[in-house]
């Protein structure tokens, strides 16, 4: 299929519905309502489940420190006031010689070590006094210090396998979590977790808490300035977004003209050089000089045709690159005039945050439904389920997924339909809000079911991704590293997963924007948003890239920007550089806040760029289709200019 007829051919195979010549369309009715009944099955099983949890699980348990006797410390009977779990030989390889003890052993340095713990006796540790003996076999050697740093010059004595073993230690500790007894003292801690005095330190920790302190309200007002910076970037897309844009393509093409340049040079000198070496005897296939020529003289060739062809990309794609500047100068005019949009991304990560948090909770409750035990082996809770529970924790995961899958489609909807509701009656006078609050309207009384439909297929794909890297977890814990055949199928099978994960979200959300905009249901959206971009799919291309070069910038211009500013700010202002111990950690608050507020302009703003785009083709085609449309100026000033533009040529 040529160029033109792929250009000429209707978006939607067919050709747009002529209501949407008065914006998306009014009249709607309830769609996908099979969708809406399932997920209503499905919260309703997901509540008894969960409420089964509640009533069933014992996730205190979970928290708990256990005897080699399966005994929790502090809780059950025999130890209920033993608390704490004492490790009597605190090395790798004996976690499982411990005893139920009622405090950590403690004494101030220079006092009387004592000889015997508060304990309760089990299978394992059946003498609560220290000893270090086995058979008769008495070593007196201190538990100190000095052995637990210097144990390794003892590893090949068989007695101190015995002896530790078989004895039980006394030594100074600490509590953890009011759960663990652990060695107390820099020089174990340092033994185990490695030298990090200069960033653990409690002091350096200290002076971390007092600086963020100090600087609190730089840190709100960074919010504040890292907004005014979004709303200046949005300003200068609307206006500089084509001068941008063609003074980097520009630039790009003087960049290889420069290179061809350069390598024309160095060619010129060593074939110069080459010729001098052949003068001297030296042959070709010895001649480095001349090597060297040709393959400068190739690289030369090969940036030349680069040029030309990206002249020839230019000259074809002219069109659509204005096209696309256009509606990357409108989607910066919507966020500009409906600043209320940017208001869903926040409150939608609330709800996201709080569903997760509820999900974590609920799963351990569901996870505790179990037999919780202690082990051996290990002072952990371990858990054995039935069948039933395991299909519980496997569905469970199962509507996380669709649920986390189905705020997101109500964040991208409500985005989609502002920005389609505003293209079409920006200048009708309408508040500023009711895009926003008529499309969350919308969202909840007519297409909750097509929302619901599209999260699905997104949570069925993620669920295969889960169970897929679960199986590559657990191939690597039983068998080390896999056979290399099977290794590569079970990579193969992710990548293929996570590219169609890919997919599902594109079609999705190219869905949810025809939606808003003809109010169908969800399979027919999908076939029109995929007909959409597969005609389109060059102005698709361009105005992607495009755009995501500038949202990638953008975040980018906030981030160092507001870090910039707040970093002048305490590291100048009287207020803050006297006091401030070190700028380091309140910059990086800095960085890490500018850069999420940048983040959530630009799931707004690429969001618009996406919804905007296809109303532009749609508009194109209509105006194609009736010419007269082009007079009501019913498009944003940038789309307009571009369609009267168009017409001419």
């Amino acid at each position: 299929m040529s160029h033109k007829e792929v250009e000429n051919k209707p978006i939607h195979g067919n050709p747009p519905d002529e209501q949407l010549a008065n914006g998306p369309i009014e009249n709607r009715q309830c769609r996908d309502l099979i969708c809406f009944l399932l997920f209503v099955g499905a919260t309703a099983a997901f509540v008894v489940i969960i409420s089964m949890g509640f009533n069933q699980g014992k996730p205190e348990r979970l928290s708990y420190a256990y005897d080699p006797n399966g005994r929790a410390c502090g809780h059950d009977d025999g130890v209920f006031n033993a608390p704490y779990i004492y490790l009597v030989a605190p090395l790798v390889g004996y976690l499982n010689r411990s005893v139920c003890v009622s405090q950590c052993p403690n004494w101030q340095e220079g006092a009387k070590q004592p000889t015997r713990l508060e304990c309760v006796v089990n299978n394992v540790i059946t003498n609560c006094s220290e000893r270090y003996s086995y058979d008769g076999v008495n070593d007196i050697r201190d538990f100190d210090v000095n052995f637990l740093l210097n144990s390794d010059n003892y590893a090949d004595e068989p007695s101190v396998d015995k002896l530790f073993n078989y004895s039980t230690f006394i030594y100074n500790s600490t509590s953890v979590l009011d759960r663990l007894c652990i060695p107390a003292g820099d020089k174990y801690v340092e033994k185990i977790y490695g030298n990090m005095d200069d960033i653990a330190s409690v002091q350096v920790f200290q002076q971390w808490v007092a600086d963020i302190r100090l600087t609190y309200k730089i840190l709100f007002a960074s919010v504040g300035i890292a907004f005014a910076i979004g709303l200046f970037y949005m300003l200068v897309m609307r206006y500089c977004a084509g001068t941008l844009t063609w003074t980097a393509i520009f630039l790009y093409f003087v960049c290889i003209v420069l290179f061809i340049i350069y390598l024309n040079d160095k060619a010129n000198a060593y074939k110069t050089r080459a010729a001098l070496n052949t003068a001297q005897g030296i042959s070709d296939t010895d001649n480095q000089d001349l090597q060297t020529y040709y393959g400068l003289r190739g690289s030369m060739i090969g940036m030349c045709i680069i040029g030309g062809l990206s002249l020839l990309g230019l000259l074809c794609y002219f069109n659509r690159i204005r096209m696309a500047i256009a509606v990357i100068k409108t989607a910066a005019l919507f966020v500009m005039e409906v600043p209320s949009v940017m208001l869903v991304p926040p409150i939608f990560s609330i709800l996201v945050m709080g569903y997760w948090g509820l999900w974590i909770i609920s799963f351990f409750y569901i996870y505790s439904m179990g037999d919780v035990k202690g082990s051996s082996d290990t002072p952990l809770a371990t858990v054995e389920w039935n069948d039933n529970i395991r299909y519980y924790l496997i569905y469970h995961l199962f509507y996380g997924l669709w649920s986390n899958a189905l705020l997101q489609a109500f964040s991208q909807f409500i985005l989609a339909s502002s920005a389609c509701l505003w293209f079409y009656q920006h200048s009708d006078g309408q508040l500023i809000h009711f895009y926003v609050l008529e499309s969350f309207k919308r969202s909840i009384i007519y297409h909750f079911g097509s929302l619901i439909f599209g999260a699905l297929l997104l949570a069925i794909v993620q669920f295969i991704r889960f169970w897929l890297e679960y199986i590559n977890y657990q191939m690597k814990q039983f068998q080390g590293d896999p056979k290399q055949p099977v290794k590569c199928f079970i990579d193969c099978l992710r990548c293929y997963a996570s590219c169609f994960e890919r997919f599902v979200s594109f079609i999705n959300k190219n869905a949810f924007i025809q939606i808003a905009l003809t109010g169908d249901n969800f399979i027919t959206a999908a076939k029109n948003g995929f007909y959409l971009a597969w005609n389109n799919a060059g102005q698709f291309a361009v105005t992607s890239g495009i755009g995501s070069v500038f949202c990638t910038l953008c975040k980018l211009f906030i981030a160092f920007s507001t870090t910039f500013l707040c970093y002048m700010i305490i590291t100048t202002s009287d207020t803050y550089k006297e006091k401030l111990n070190s700028p380091i950690v309140p910059t990086l608050l800095f960085f890490v806040i500018s850069y999420v507020i940048g983040d959530l302009f630009m799931s707004v703003y690429g969001m618009a760029i996406d919804a905007i785009l296809q109303c532009s083709i749609t508009e194109l085609e209509l105006v194609k289709a009736k010419p007269g449309l082009l007079q009501k100026k019913r498009a944003p000033q940038p789309i307009q200019d571009f369609l009267e533009e168009h017409k001419k040529s």
